[in-house]
């Protein structure tokens, strides 16, 4: 298949990045105002300290190389990868003849059909160009933005960096405009006229339309009397059996989400877990936005099917043995298909918890498009009073197919609803009710509705699959966000950030959904690097001297200052590495310090506020003495000092 002698060489990672702001010059050590914007005319690139002993062995055995085969992920950022590492080599490496190796799974067969269809290196050319462009514009809009606003904030007497990005900084956005839509929300009686029927058993008729206002109300109520049966007629009655394939292949938004529901997993965990399996050739290529296969995957599953199933524990009759259009299609898979197992099983008791639980997940919703589908007879039953229709609906299960194996997301569809058989015509007595209903505050943003499949990123352009977990990975790393049980909640930090760029276009979703529509036509040749660069440029020029008119409230700082510390009846509490330090707010002079490690115990946050509170502890057990005796005691506070309390002897 390659003829001669053949090397093998790899990046660990990015072996060869953009260059720090300092490698530009010595005066940029020093973060100062008037050293922005910064604008160079050519970027400057360099290898990564950490991983140039594997640069040096790739760049001498590129350097010999007669044929390059480029074999990095294959996908923009793996063409970036690539030619970052032949950008640093001499320049005999780029005038050596390039092939691309494009391939989705690493077990041996996918490996082999690729080497045979060696792609020319120009067919995956601009996805390098479209990778290095969002590369730089990322660079830019970091650099000048995180160092004015951590000056500018720093000016203020807050302390810290802030750094922000083209993308992570209007998913900050996205979060505090939840949070206030949250706090903002105020809630609204609204009412609707349902009514009961009784055959054999009282069967519930609703009317879709809600009435807000009483005028309203108590005009729709006029030809009723609320509890007083009333003879009508069976308006209709429809039944219709109902099918439900299995859930749609998994891409990468998909098994995160999934995972972030079921397991509580982050986005990032759930990649690196992904990746892991990947690299071990369990799993095809992660990083992928289709949830598509070709028909060469759905052969190759059809004949491991029985194995898959054996693997994870699972057995059901194969009734789909044909491709369909829901999973399968030649044509709509471009770069990659969607994450599904190879053709390599694992021994399960090899993986850790969170490896076995993804791949059993992503085994389970690959077979599942084989099973029978779910179906159920859907029943509708139509009464219509004074021009208002009332409707009653029941789901009967008949066969339960793939939701043996898998739990409908929707509960309510697969709950057993019989409902007694009416006839069109049929006199009936209807029993009008009145019901009262209240409005709902929106759904707080989880890692999974933000940015997995169908989440807000995905819908608003922001970010790739790839990176989407990263970015708000990084909202969480740089204490702009903070996580309780997956939900998203912005902190002071992260409310500050959105107060400051609300106004300007490095806020905006909007915007930078249209820079990615952007990049995206520079991937298929449509769009040039210059033009879009060009543009980030003139953008953080204005944008710059937008930002300079801005100010931040005394009590914004006030509260940043004070988001770290926790109140505890008159105190605020803040916990270092040694101890918890208290600020009486009536008398902010009063400063109390109690140190955390006591007598081989260290002290919690909740004995800390029962000292401050009721000024002595419950029993603490387990306290070891100078000459290493354990003893138990409780812990006082007497004036600004902690002492001991022994129980009482019987």
């Amino acid at each position: 298949m390659l003829n001669g002698e053949v090397s093998v060489t790899w990046g660990i990672g990015h072996l060869v990045g953009l260059a720090s702001m300092e490698k530009y010059g010595e005066h940029y050590k020093k973060w100062e105002m008037n050293h922005l914007p910064f604008q160079p005319s050519i970027m400057l690139y360099e290898v990564s300290e950490r991983t140039k002993d594997q640069f040096f062995n790739a760049k001498k055995q590129l350097e010999s190389a007669d044929l390059i085969i480029i074999a990095t992920d294959p996908d923009r950022e793996g063409e970036n990868i690539a030619y970052s590492i032949f950008s640093k080599c001499s320049a005999k490496v780029k005038n050596t003849p390039k092939k691309r190796l494009w391939i989705n799974s690493m077990v041996s067969s996918e490996i082999q059909r690729g080497f045979k269809q060696l792609k020319d290196s120009k067919e995956t050319f601009n996805f390098y160009v479209e990778a290095q462009t969002r590369q730089i514009s990322d660079y830019l809009v970091g650099m000048n933005f995180t160092r004015f606003f951590t000056l500018f904030v720093q000016s203020t007497g807050l302390k810290g960096v802030y750094s922000l990005g083209r993308v992570q900084t209007p998913c900050n956005s996205l979060i505090v405009e939840n949070d206030k839509a949250i706090k903002e929300f105020k809630e609204e009686a609204f009412y609707k006229i349902a009514g009961l029927v009784h055959k054999q058993k009282d069967i519930k008729f609703t009317s879709e339309h809600k009435y807000k206002g009483k005028d309203e109300l108590k005009k729709a109520l006029e030809p009723f009397e609320i509890n007083v049966p009333v003879k009508t007629k069976i308006l209709s009655m429809n039944k219709e059996m109902k099918f439900k394939k299995a859930p749609k292949l998994f891409n990468l938004g998909g098994i995160q989400s999934y995972a972030n529901k079921k397991w509580k997993y982050s986005l990032d965990k759930s990649l690196k877990m992904i990746q892991t399996l990947y690299q071990k050739g369990y799993l095809s290529y992660p990083r992928t936005d289709c949830d598509l296969i070709t028909t060469n995957e759905f052969e190759y599953l059809k004949s491991h099917l029985e194995e898959y199933k054996r693997v994870i524990g699972i057995q059901f009759e194969n009734k789909n043995l044909q491709p369909r259009k829901e999973y399968v299609n030649n044509d709509k898979v471009l770069e990659h298909y969607a994450i599904i197992p190879t053709e390599k099983t694992p021994d399960l008791s090899s993986l850790d918890e969170a490896q076995r639980n993804i791949y059993e997940a992503v085994v389970r919703n690959t077979v599942l498009m084989f099973a029978e589908d779910y179906s159920y007879e859907s029943t509708t039953i139509k009464v219509n009073l004074n021009g208002i229709d009332f409707v009653a609906k029941g789901n009967v299960p008949k066969v339960l197919g793939w939701t043996k194996e898998e739990t409908l997301e929707d509960e309510k569809e697969k709950e057993k609803v019989l409902l007694p058989e009416f006839v069109e015509g049929e006199e009936v007595f209807f029993t009008p009710s009145l019901e009262e209903g209240k409005t709902k505050p929106p759904t707080r943003l989880t890692e999974a509705s933000l940015g997995g499949k169908g989440g807000l990123m995905d819908k608003l352009g922001l970010g790739t699959p790839a990176t989407r977990s990263s970015i708000i990975q990084t909202l969480i790393d740089r204490e702009y966000v903070k996580v309780e049980k997956t939900k998203l909640f912005p902190t002071e930090k992260g409310i500050l950030l959105y107060d400051l760029t609300r106004d300007i276009l490095l806020g905006s979703p909007e915007m930078t959904a249209k820079w990615e529509e952007y990049l995206k036509k520079i991937g298929t040749g449509s769009g040039t690097q210059k033009a879009f660069l060009d543009n980030i440029n003139q953008f953080i020029s204005s944008t710059l001297g937008k930002l300079k008119e801005k100010n931040i409230a005394a009590d914004t700082i006030k509260k940043i200052q004070d988001s770290d510390k926790v109140e505890v009846g008159n105190y605020l509490v803040k916990e270092e590495s040694k101890v918890f330090k208290c600020t009486d707010q009536k008398q902010p002079g009063q400063k109390l310090i109690i140190f955390k490690s006591r007598s081989g115990k260290n002290l919690s946050i909740s004995q800390v506020k029962q000292l401050l509170t009721k000024r002595k502890t419950n029993l603490i057990k387990g306290f070891t003495s100078k000459n290493g005796k354990k003893f138990d005691a409780y812990l006082i506070l007497k004036g600004d000092k902690v002492e001991f309390e022994f129980p009482t002897k019987k």
